[in-house]
């Protein structure tokens, strides 16, 4: 293989890489955006503007939903929890004004629905790794306990403290979310009880491994939810909401036009710039075949990526090139 260009590769820190696969690692979240939801009819408003079914949770529950153009095209993936009195939603990373804003012109004038943009009154952590919930429990917070998407209210130093089941990145993850000033103090003790820093970068690969759709990279309003593989955030049963019409009917046809899959680089791209996506494009026999989306370099499966693949050429060890590199098509998540 030739060598690398490192322009748009990330690459992992080695100790806080192995912290998070062996240990526990803690990654700062406070750019992702926090909102919440109260009133009469907060669930029946979230319930029509996105893919899940938001009316069944119950409080203590949570799910994945994406918020969608009229077109099905994706504006967000969000994470939803509730509780006795609230929704609480997470979004990406800088998204919390935009989906507060999105929400609140969608409130008809019959809608009892209050909204808050909490992004900057709550912050957050994620703790990763199969010792993460070890850590928490000698500190009396509810994580063993916690199911799939679940949450917890409790406290800590007399303050709110959300527990919640985070989307994993291939290990275990538990969200922390409260006032910045407890959250610190959380942070410092879970730091001095073993839990190492878990850098942006090591983050990122561990995102690509795990083959999960970043805003931006692979969650733009270019794709679907179903290309991008998100299909348990989406009821087939739940009846009409934004979006609905084409996202059904590309589900009934069974006719995606192209898939989000991994690529392993047998010989590395050049790529031209390191922004947002796609980096590149894919080729097959000199033809376009689909777009890369991310690019890390993996300490256990070399260099990787994430691509929307056109149908045609997304098969688990179809060749392509891109940019100048060579890659094969791998389902996701990597495996070794």
């Amino acid at each position: 293989m030739r060598e690398a260009t490192t322009l748009g590769i990330t690459h992992a820190n080695s100790v806080a890489y192995s912290a998070a696969l062996t240990g526990a690692a803690l990654y700062a979240s406070a750019a992702r955006g926090r909102v919440w939801m109260r009133d009469r009819d907060r669930a029946a408003l979230l319930h029509r503007l996105t893919t899940n079914n938001i009316v069944r949770l119950k409080s203590g529950q949570g799910t994945d939903t994406v918020l969608c153009t009229p077109i099905g095209r994706i504006i967000d993936l969000l994470s939803v929890y509730a509780l006795d009195d609230a929704l609480l939603l997470v979004t990406s990373p800088g998204r919390g004004a935009a989906l507060a804003s999105h929400l609140r012109r969608n409130i008809f004038f019959k809608d009892q629905v209050q909204l808050e943009d909490a992004t900057a009154t709550l912050g957050q952590l994620t703790l990763y790794g199969p010792q993460a919930v070890a850590l928490l429990d000698p500190l009396g917070l509810p994580a063993a306990a916690l199911a799939a998407h679940g949450i917890a209210m409790t406290t800590w130093h007399a303050e709110p403290l959300y527990v919640a089941r985070a989307p994993a990145i291939g290990v275990t993850g538990v969200w922390l979310i409260a006032p910045p000033a407890p959250l610190a103090e959380l942070g410092a003790t879970l730091h001095d009880a073993g839990a190492y820093p878990l850098d942006a970068a090591t983050h990122e690969v561990l995102r690509v491994e795990a083959g999960l759709g970043a805003y931006g990279h692979e969650l733009t309003p270019a794709y679907i939810p179903l290309e991008t593989g998100l299909w348990h955030a989406v009821s087939f049963t739940k009846g009409c909401y934004v979006g609905q019409e084409i996202i059904a009917r590309m589900q009934s046809r069974g006719r995606l036009a192209k898939q989000l899959q991994g690529l392993r680089f047998t010989e590395p791209p050049a790529l031209a710039s390191a922004g947002q996506a796609p980096l590149a494009q894919l080729e097959a026999d000199g033809k376009e075949a689909g777009d890369l989306t991310s690019i890390v370099a993996s300490p256990r499966y070399g260099l990787i990526g994430l691509a929307y693949v056109r149908k045609a050429h997304a098969a688990q060890g179809t060749r392509l090139t891109v940019a100048g590199g060579e890659a094969e098509v791998v389902d996701l998540p990597f495996k070794a």
